[in-house]
């Protein structure tokens, strides 16, 4: 899987670190949603040796070469999806947890008029809810 991994960093030019492998083998697992502070707790509870300045600048990495999506739920709070694939989101207020909706979920009837200057590149949907 390290070598997988290895490839898919060098192919994006990202230079294969060991940390930066390392982090890759614990988000590239599959689709997920998490935020910084979750990838810190994930690093520490695998025992592996990785200050928080590398996790947050292997993020920003990731970020920058399209490898994360990035959720921005206000100030205070930042998600990083894996699932590059259009998508929308349910996000629950009450325990912070993110969902996927599939696109084809969701819908739109009307959409405002655009500016003759630009041009629709893509609808997300976010979705707020709160626990009954």
């Amino acid at each position: 899987m390290k070598n997988d991994f290895k490839n898919y960093l060098a192919k994006n030019q990202i230079t294969p670190t060991r940390q930066r492998l390392q982090i890759a083998d614990l988000i590239f697992i599959g689709d997920q949603h998490f935020t910084a502070i979750d990838l810190i707790k994930k690093v520490k509870k695998s025992k592996i040796h990785i200050s928080q300045a590398t996790i947050y600048n292997t993020l920003s990495i990731f970020e920058s070469k399209g490898l994360l999506k990035v959720i921005n739920l206000g100030s205070e709070q930042k998600f990083y999806d894996t699932n590059l694939k259009h998508h929308h989101h349910i996000f629950n207020l009450n325990d912070n947890s993110l969902f996927d909706i599939d696109e084809k979920r969701i819908s739109f009837s009307k959409l405002p008029k655009l500016p003759d200057s630009m041009k629709l590149e893509k609808t997300e949907v976010l979705i707020k809810v709160k626990n009954k």
